[in-house]
């Protein structure tokens, strides 16, 4: 089932995020660290990779084939017009399906990826 509030592209697109991320402009938060670690033994090398292989197809129109899963606003930054984007991916890299969230903060540059497990830990909406 499609979630209702869904947008079928990204707020952040992928251009620009991949652009940032090839840049050194990234921080990955500890606990997606810990989760990438635990989930597939990866380190910051491997979820960077995994970042830009993804694409901003929409989830939904194929959930083999596509990333892009949704977008919400972030619930600390509400009054900088800052969103989160999702993304579910199967076989993205080493074969390992993977969700994640990351955002890039309204007058800022950084992004910011505070979510990055195994998809199979995440329910399906």
């Amino acid at each position: 089932m499609q979630p209702p509030a869904t947008l079928k592209k990204p707020f952040n697109p992928l251009k620009m995020v991949r652009a940032r991320i090839n840049s050194n402009d990234f921080r990955i938060q500890q606990d997606a660290l810990e989760d990438a670690h635990n989930d597939f033994n990866w380190t910051g090398v491997e979820i960077k990779k995994a970042i830009l292989k993804l694409n901003d197809r929409y989830y939904f129109d194929n959930k083999l084939k596509n990333h892009y899963y949704n977008t919400k606003p972030h619930e600390i930054y509400p009054a900088e017009n800052t969103f989160i984007d999702y993304y579910r991916a199967h076989n993205l890299l080493d074969g390992e399906s993977v969700y994640t969230h990351f955002y890039i903060r309204e007058h800022r540059t950084t992004v910011i990826i505070n979510s990055f497990k195994e998809l199979h830990h995440v329910p399906e909406d």
